[in-house]
């Protein structure tokens, strides 16, 4: 590498950590084309891909630096992890085998694959791949969490739970060491019906985790006002844009925690539907298409967007589609928070199917707050109080949302759906467009990958003894009862 080329590499660098993409893309690439093969450039230019959502672009990234260092591990794990995103489950998990088979001292890279093997619903495999990190590295507390998802605790003897109080009780351990046990120590006592244990763990996992961040519902409030008010049933009406015609899409809405995996999984046994799981496409389109960061990331007025701008939200969104999935005549997307952008689906993509589910606001809220999400998008769920005021907020907004799209928006009772599933499952596929078929009642035995917390749940045959759960904790939960608005 030259002196010149050095420099480049630095600005592009800076650029990167200031936010300034499009330019530090555009160095990287210019150094990969004049043969730069430097580790920084590779990892610079797909952390990028990954970052703009573009993990087909990371991939090809990739593919360069194995090409440029058939040795690199680096490469490798950035290979496997760029297939997770793009929704190439095998390929994913073989990758993360020839990781772990090259460089069998990899913690991390067979936990990456015990967690993939987890979603496959491979549980026997992935147990024992967390019980030899477990063995091997003790302190390796992500390990220890995602086992306690898909361990069952039977006796307060189990050796699991003695060797989490002991790590935990230990100290010096990192806060996001402390927060893992902590969430596995609540579900381990959860399973053992001491519901005050329980809860005494899920608090402080609570209230460790929520120290690492600043959260005020104010900024979810102004949101969710702005969305109602650019998206009025006047301005909605005066909208001026031809959306595509493509009735592919099905999303799955609601709050995180009211059923939207049980739904995909029932809709993705069905032969005509591919299930993708949760997708950032949506909200990354919305954001670099509609927010505009000079007032907070909010929306401007509808008439100040060009139409292009839903037809490229809606074409980009479908050629991504099209990526994880070319073969399925329908696909389901059950990111949760694609409900803030119900406006922009409507208006992109008309013949799109939106299913939202709803659950009881206890037992939804209760659910989050035993959860402690491997993603930064649910700020709020660490504290019973903002929990339950962000449930009345997303009750505003679908309340707005059926206003505005009359019998455009099909919603599941998850208690009605658990207790007498055929009923629903039928209204369920004709709001789909789908011919009944009895594999959706069978769900539980379909192949398919789950990643969010309830992957153990939905591999079960239907069950209600998630109904009501909130009644266990009910003495603990003043601060959300006082607050949830009532139905």
């Amino acid at each position: 590498m030259t002196n010149a080329q050095r420099l480049r590499l630095q600005q592009a660098i800076q650029a990167h950590a200031r936010g300034e993409l499009a330019f530090a893309e555009a160095q990287y690439r210019a150094l990969i084309a004049e043969q730069v093969a430097a580790p920084e450039v590779f990892r610079g230019l797909a952390a990028i891909c990954m970052e703009s959502g573009r993990p087909d672009d990371a991939y090809r990234v990739w593919k360069q630096a194995l090409a440029a260092d058939p040795g690199s591990m680096e490469a490798e794990m950035g290979l496997a992890g760029s297939c997770e995103r793009m929704g190439r489950n095998q390929q994913a998990v073989d990758s993360y085998r020839r990781v772990v088979k090259r460089w069998p001292r990899n913690i991390p890279a067979r936990y990456l694959l015990a967690n993939m093997l987890k979603a496959q619903g491979k549980f026997d495999e992935a147990r024992a791949l967390y019980q030899r990190i477990i063995a091997e590295q003790p302190d390796y507390t992500q390990a220890h969490f995602t086992y306690s998802g898909i361990h069952r605790y039977r006796e307060r003897t189990d050796p699991h739970i003695a060797t989490m109080l002991a790590l935990l009780r230990s100290g010096g351990l990192p806060l996001e060491n402390q927060v893992q046990l902590a969430f596995a120590l609540g579900k381990a006592f959860d399973d053992l019906e001491d519901y005050g244990e329980a809860f005494r763990y899920l608090e402080l996992g609570n209230r460790l985790r929520r120290s690492t961040f600043h959260y005020a519902i104010e900024s979810d409030a102004e949101l969710i006002d702005n969305i109602i008010r650019t998206f009025n049933r006047d301005d909605v009406a005066r909208l001026q844009v031809e959306g595509l015609a493509s009735r592919r899409p099905i999303f799955i809405v609601g709050m995180v925690r009211s059923g939207t995996s049980l739904v995909e999984k029932i809709l993705a046994s069905h032969p005509g539907v591919y299930g993708a799981g949760e997708l950032e496409y949506v909200f990354s389109l919305g954001v670099s298409l509609f927010l505009d960061p000079a007032i907070h990331r909010q929306f401007r007025p509808l008439s100040t967007y060009p139409a292009s701008s839903f037809a490229t939200f809606g074409q980009s969104y479908l050629a991504r589609v099209e990526a994880l999935n070319g073969d399925a005549p329908r696909v389901t997307d059950k990111m949760p928070f694609n409900m803030m952008m119900i406006g922009l689906i409507r208006a992109a993509l008309p013949n799109a199917k939106i299913i939202h589910c709803v659950r009881d606001a206890r037992d939804t809220c209760v659910s989050i707050y035993r959860q402690n999400f491997a993603t930064g998008n649910y700020r709020f769920a660490y504290d019973l109080e903002s929990i339950g005021q962000f449930h009345n907020l997303y009750r505003k907004l679908m309340r707005h949302w059926h206003q505005v799209y009359p019998g455009a928006i099909h919603d599941v009772c998850y208690e009605s759906l658990v207790r007498d599933p055929e009923p629903e499952i039928r209204r369920l596929l004709a709001a789909c467009d789908l011919e009944w078929d009895d594999a959706c009642l069978n769900f539980h035995a379909t192949a398919g990958v789950v990643k969010t917390a309830s992957y153990y749940q939905v591999r079960q045959p239907m069950y209600t003894r998630s109904v009501g759960v909130w009644e266990k904790y009910r003495e603990f939960l003043a601060p959300l009862l006082d607050t949830l608005e009532p139905e």
